[in-house]
């Protein structure tokens, strides 16, 4: 059995054929052109704005090209051609018969606007509070529109279409405010713990006040909170959203989200900000020195069990170093496939043993902002106590962007673990823009054999800046405090050895390229832990 969607979609492409075989210039070609699209939008149903737009056509044009065929049929005594006085006019009962046929087309109206209520709600800056959608507005207008053109045309059909859709328009909006109040939905808040930059799954409910169903769109007002379902349906129930959160230290505590969402023609639109999480950002730093207390307390009574995950320790045994080209003699199974694809260059891997005797933590305190300053703290203390609890004597080499500011001989790994805590407060925030990225000493020296081979004169102009910037920066490399912290440090430790560079690479990036090149020649193992951009 045909549904009454399907029927009143046959009765209205009937009536569109009617039209334009039996409708005079220039409604027949119109109403071709109608049934043409209608055609399309019922073929294509994810057409859906396309298909509102269509069905007010159809009940601007219809109209007009019916008048012409009732009329026709009261010309030969088939209707009635009695009237009444509309004001303007005088409506026939051909003419009203007119008006009367094309109410179904309002009912598919209706449908489609069902049908495009269901698209994500697009986002705007709108004041939270609720409001009359773009879409009413335009309808309302179209209403208006078909009334004054009937007018003007002196039209009946038209003008009771007109009358009889704004007459729709007004019930709807009137039965959907009190259904939809300006707090249409709340999030009741959740409490949580979390340390900064962790990342952490908070699941919070969504409850509608609405007693008619609504379609919404969420989304964070934080780049760093994500929340899912991003479109979700309120039918009257609690709908759950997960939000994954990845706070940073000075990130606000409570996160807010832009929550928009209509009723389901889409006409009357809410808009809130919420804040459904009340965060508790414990600084990386705090945290990582509540470890390393707890870890000395313990020490003494429990041998210094490990309190951090295993993988914050430094890995020790066989290291990649980097990659270069292929001489005779390499090994076929340290062949570097990736970098051999895209330099089109044969390449392999070298390696490194690291060692496990002894370590130096290497660590630049300066950083940029108060975020990385977190972060540099954490990398620290985590690194020495990890240390401390493998038992491992480790040395410290500080330095900042002006100057060394500590480099010990080999210690006890607590008291290492203690001095850490201590340089934290030493921690400089300065400007460091960098305006280019550091050069890979590697590639220049790869670079730089290759243009030696090479006999034009443009070739040994660029072999000649290489050779510069590469000289430029080993000499700036070699009074840097990093080189002069870890020169001093390993001076006092003997080969082979760990070291541990934590650092946000910022002003020291070409210094410790230099500097680890030549810790490895001499047999140090150098694990980059931390150096991160």
């Amino acid at each position: 059995m045909m549904s009454l969607k399907t029927l009143s979609q046959t009765y209205l492409l009937v009536l569109l054929l009617l039209a334009a075989i039996l409708a005079p210039l220039p409604y027949s070609p119109a109403a071709i052109a109608l049934l043409l699209v209608t055609v399309l939008v019922i073929l294509r149903p994810a057409y859906h704005r396309l298909r509102v737009i269509v069905t007010l056509l159809t009940l601007f044009l219809l109209p007009l090209a019916l008048e012409q065929l009732t009329g026709f049929l009261a010309d030969v005594g088939l209707l009635s051609t009695s009237s009444v006085s509309l004001g303007f006019s005088p409506v026939t009962w051909s003419q009203a018969i007119a008006a009367v046929l094309v109410l179904p087309a309002i009912y598919l109206l209706d449908l489609s606007l069902i049908q495009s209520a269901q698209s994500p709600v697009p986002e705007d800056d709108r004041k939270e509070g609720r409001s009359v959608t773009a879409t009413t507005a335009c309808l309302f207008l179209a209403a208006l529109v078909m009334i004054f053109v009937s007018i003007v045309i002196t039209s009946p059909p038209l003008f009771l279409t007109g009358i009889i859709f704004f007459l729709y328009l007004a019930a709807v909006l009137v039965r959907v405010l009190p259904a939809v109040p300006a707090l249409a939905f709340d999030i009741p808040v959740v409490e949580k713990r979390v340390i900064a930059g962790d990342t952490v799954d908070v699941t919070a409910y969504l409850v509608s006040k609405s007693s008619s169903g609504l379609v919404g769109t969420l989304v964070s007002a934080e780049s760093w909170v994500r929340a899912r379902p991003v479109n979700f349906n309120l039918d009257g129930t609690r709908t759950e959203l997960l939000l994954t959160v990845v706070p940073p230290l000075a990130g606000p505590s409570r996160p807010r989200l832009r929550l928009a969402a209509v009723d389901k023609r889409g006409l009357v639109r809410v808009d809130r900000r919420v804040e459904p999480v009340a965060l508790q950002v414990i600084p990386r730093a705090r945290y990582a020195e509540w470890l390393a207390m707890k870890y000395l307390e313990q020490a003494g009574r429990l041998g210094g069990e490990s309190l951090v995950p295993e993988a914050r320790a430094p890995r020790l045994g066989t290291e990649y170093l980097d990659s270069r080209g292929y001489q005779a003699g390499d090994e076929i199974r340290h062949i570097d496939w990736k970098h051999t694809a895209k330099l089109n260059q044969l390449t392999v891997k070298e390696f490194v043993e690291s060692g496990g005797q002894t370590a130096i933590i290497g660590v630049n305190l300066s950083v940029v902002d108060a975020e990385e300053a977190d972060k540099l703290a954490f990398d620290l203390i985590t690194t020495a106590l990890t240390l401390a609890q493998e038992m491992v004597p480790t040395a410290l080499a500080a330095y900042n962007h002006e100057e060394v500011v500590r480099a010990t001989a080999v210690i006890d790994p607590r008291n290492t673990l203690r001095q850490s805590m201590e340089l934290v407060n030493s921690i400089t925030m300065a400007e460091l823009t960098r305006l280019l990225q550091p050069a890979s000493l590697g590639r220049l020296r790869y670079n730089m054999s290759l243009l030696r081979g090479a006999t034009s004169q443009p070739a040994q102009q660029l072999l000649n800046i290489l050779d510069f910037e590469y000289r430029a920066i080993e000499k700036a490399a070699s009074g840097h405090p990093a080189t002069v912290a870890l020169l001093r440090s390993t001076e006092r430790v003997p080969a082979p050895a760990s070291v541990v560079l934590v650092s946000r690479l910022n002003h020291d990036a070409e210094a410790i390229m230099v500097a680890t090149e030549k810790l490895q020649r001499r047999g140090f193992a150098v694990l980059p832990l931390g150096t991160t951009r």
